[in-house]
Order: structure tokens, then C-alpha cells, then sequence
């Protein structure tokens, strides 16, 4: 089980990637049809994957910067969360989830499609991150270092 994020800088000038550990996912089934569902992830394990481990220092200043208030404010709010309030059959393995996804006290509907085949639940979405308030504050110039999109790739296993 494991969510990965990947968020771009300056028009997709640059990029990293990284892991958040899951705190908490359940499914919601019906006729073994996932009918619902949620996960919930620890904010202060957010962790950078493209940094080469060989390189300490730039690689605390992203994720002790990732945990501030200019982007995730860890520290006030430790747990983010998405939980599905509709789910659709689309053809053989493949869902149109929908559902509200929780970050900094703020939570908005997505729509995404995912896949869910032999207990395991795929999906790759993205979702605008200045909706949730995760971007440098300040003007417009200050905003556009990063890009809007933050992806999110989740995988989890059902029991």
C-alpha cells in the first residue's frame, strides 16, 4: 500500500517526487464491488524520493519546507484525507470514483478513474493544488513557482 506524489516548478522546469505513508484505508464492498471507501495519510512522513539519499542536506530542506506552512503546514494539520462518495462501473476492471479529498482543513470533489482488479485498487490523479491552498503565499509571481497540478499515485490492497 503507498501513496506518491509528484509536483512541478516554473512550467514544468523541474519536478520531484516523493511518499506519503498511509495512516489508516478501508473499502466499503458490495457484491465484492468496491461501493465505498477512504484512506487517510500521515502528513508529517512526507518524503522526497528524487534526492539521492547521498545528499542529506538539500533533501531535509524540501520536506522540512514540504511540512511548512507554505505548503502542507504539517505541524497543524498532521493527517490528510480522501473518502469516496460514489462510485461508478465504467467497463470490466475500470471505476469513475468520486469523493472528497481533505487537505489543511479544506476539502473539495474530485472525480478520477481507477482500477480495481484482484483486491488491488490503482489510480493516478491530479488534482489543482492552489484549490487547497498548498503554494507559496504572497502574489501571483511568488505563486507560479510551482505548477497547479500536484499528482497523486495510490495504490492500496484489499483484504
Amino acid at each position: 500500500m503507498e501513496v506518491l506524489w509528484k509536483g512541478s516548478k516554473m512550467g514544468h522546469t523541474g519536478k520531484h517526487q516523493g511518499k506519503i505513508q498511509l495512516q489508516k484505508a478501508y473499502f466499503l464492498t458490495k457484491d465484492k464491488n468496491i461501493s465505498g471507501g477512504g484512506f487517510m495519510v500521515d502528513m508529517q512522513s512526507i518524503e522526497v524520493i528524487d534526492i539521492p539519499m547521498h545528499e542529506p542536506i538539500p533533501r531535509k530542506r524540501l520536506v522540512d519546507h514540504l511540512k511548512s506552512d507554505d505548503f502542507f503546514d504539517a505541524d497543524a494539520y498532521p493527517t490528510s484525507h480522501f473518502e469516496i462518495t460514489n462510485v461508478e462501473p465504467i467497463t470490466g476492471d475500470s471505476l469513475k470514483i468520486k469523493g472528497n479529498l481533505t487537505i489543511k482543513n479544506t476539502t473539495k470533489n474530485l472525480e478520477f478513474l481507477a482500477l480495481y482488479k484482484d483486491n488491488l485498487f490503482s489510480t493516478k490523479f491530479t488534482f489543482d493544488r492552489f484549490q487547497w491552498d498548498i503554494a507559496y503565499k504572497g502574489n501571483w509571481i511568488d505563486r507560479t513557482f510551482v505548477d497547479r497540478e500536484i499528482e497523486l499515485t495510490v495504490m492500496l490492497k484489499a483484504k
